[in-house]
């Protein structure tokens, strides 16, 4: 398969192509969420949570992340694709199996009968899952990304019109566990549509997948202990109201920092497996796209948790009004996750995911314990200040291992943080003050009048701020001046069309 050598055009096209899609993605979910939470109860969120906690438990065994090892590779045959689609296929039906033989099981552990049903229904959607075309893959490799963006928009759109369709016809859980298993026929039907590739069953290249994937496999079964414990641990102490109001805060906590990132790492992996072995073109690309991840992550974060009590008033309604704390908290979270995945993107490239797993599994040791233990003590949030130190943690092992895998200083690290970060909290402060200024004076505004003239303000504050400290520290190659040539190329477009 013939692979494009990545120009930094076409990683800055690919990431606008995937952060496009992830701008569409999370405003279409957020309006499906806030559909759900006003006719689903957060009992009905906890339930399905935990149903998908089990099912996402018994998906480690297909865990081993081909995607990543067709995209690394530089020299995949018909083979590998083959391979890799056919052991999805058989995991597929794997986990279909395990799920029918723990329903009774898990519906005992969580005290909660209805599993006992849902998890044989759920049971579908694994099998039809494993027969997705792998030929999609190729969208990545190859750098297609404006066919990855279709791809992936097609499927949310189709997810989302099922999903509120069922919610707003059986007003029930079971609209979630309908809408995953439809959700899947329909990936599986529009990835053959999209896509001329049209897999065979093959394990002849099952070598060639295992040797990288075997580390991806030990890292996702971590990350899975990592993020997924709470869920267990909570809908065993605090039932399916704890556990709804802590998962749809870490749901929204994501939106904003971590899940603006995703597509950038998405898009630049295979970039960066290109580079991989021109180590110094490599940390000025990793460089480039760190500071635009701390530029948009930092305001996002912390923007969140200074108007989180008016998100959830507005958004969410009186019902949810538990979940603001543990919103504050995990947004932190999804800061520190944005900050480090990057990171992990660029050891993984280097063909480094032994390096990864470990670090990992070190944190995993400190993390899952305090996690345990919060929980049983403290409910949803406490797991969620775990979770945080957690995090912090996790930023420091990962920055100290990556400057020692890829050549890289903390001080080069330092320098593209720093103006993001002290712009943000240099916003907060404004953004704050405003609001308690508004409460003393007793000025009645209506709920979406006082958040968005918050956000306004806060936003006005942030790019204020971080000109004038980009402006001190003499103008920098930096994230700000990309993002002054962009807006000013736009604008200069715009005066000559008109």
């Amino acid at each position: 398969m013939t692979v494009p050598h990545a120009t930094g055009k076409q990683i800055a096209k690919g990431a606008a192509w995937l952060m496009g899609f992830k701008l569409l993605d999370k405003s279409i979910g957020l309006i499906s969420t806030l559909v759900l939470v006003r006719v689903l109860t957060p009992s009905d969120f906890g339930l399905v949570a935990m149903a998908m906690a089990v099912v996402a438990l018994l998906e480690l065994m297909g865990a081993f992340g081909f995607d990543s090892a067709l995209i690394q590779r530089q020299d995949t045959a018909r083979s590998h694709f083959d391979t890799a689609w056919t052991f999805n296929v058989i995991f597929g039906v794997c986990i279909a199996l395990f799920l029918v033989a723990m329903a009774i099981p898990a519906a005992a552990f969580y005290r909660e009968p209805r599993l006992e049903l849902m998890l044989p229904v759920l049971a579908i959607g694994a099998v039809i899952g494993g027969f997705e075309n792998i030929g999609t893959v190729a969208f990545r490799k190859e750098l297609n990304f404006r066919m990855e963006f279709i791809y992936l928009f097609i499927k949310r759109i189709a997810a989302f019109a099922i999903v509120i369709t069922l919610a707003l016809t059986l007003r029930s859980f079971w609209a979630l566990i309908f809408a995953t298993i439809a959700g899947k026929a329909m990936t599986v039907l529009i990835s053959y549509m999209l896509h001329p590739y049209r897999p065979r069953f093959s394990l002849a290249a099952r070598g060639d997948l295992f040797n990288f994937s075997k580390w991806l496999f030990i890292s996702n079964l971590i990350q899975f202990l990592h993020s997924r414990s709470t869920d267990f641990v909570l809908g065993r102490t605090v039932g399916s109201y704890g556990l709804g109001i802590y998962n749809l805060a870490a749901e929204i906590s994501a939106m904003p920092s971590s899940e603006l990132i995703a597509p950038l790492n998405r898009a630049v992996y295979p970039a960066y497996a290109q580079l991989a072995k021109a180590r110094e073109k490599l940390l000025v690309c990793f460089l480039e796209v760190y500071g635009l991840i701390n530029f948009i992550s930092f305001p996002v974060a912390v923007g969140l948790f200074c108007v989180s009590d008016l998100v959830v008033e507005l958004l969410l309604g009186p019902q949810w009004v538990d979940a603001v704390p543990i919103l504050q908290v995990l947004g932190l979270c999804g800061l520190l996750g944005a900050l480090q995945g990057n990171m992990y993107v660029v050891m993984s490239a280097m063909g480094k995911p032994k390096a990864n797993t470990m670090l990992s599994a070190s944190l995993l040791a400190v993390s899952l314990p305090a996690v345990v233990w919060a929980s049983l003590h403290y409910g949803a949030l406490g797991a969620a200040y775990a979770h945080f130190v957690s995090a912090l943690i996790g930023f420091v092992g990962i920055v100290m291992v990556f400057t020692l895998v890829t050549g890289a200083t903390k001080t080069q690290l330092a320098l593209v943080m720093w103006r993001p970060m002290l712009a943000s909290f240099l916003m907060a402060a404004v953004v704050l003050s405003a609001d308690r200024l508004m409460q003393q004076v007793s000025l009645s505004l209506p709920s979406a009048a006082h958040l968005l003239g918050l956000v306004g303000l806060g936003a006005l504050a942030y790019t204020l701020c971080i000109l004038v400290l980009w402006s001190l520290s003499g103008r920098p190659e930096s994230a700000e001046k990309v993002v002054l040539k962009f807006v000013g190329g736009r604008l200069f477009v715009n005066r000559r069309s008109n």
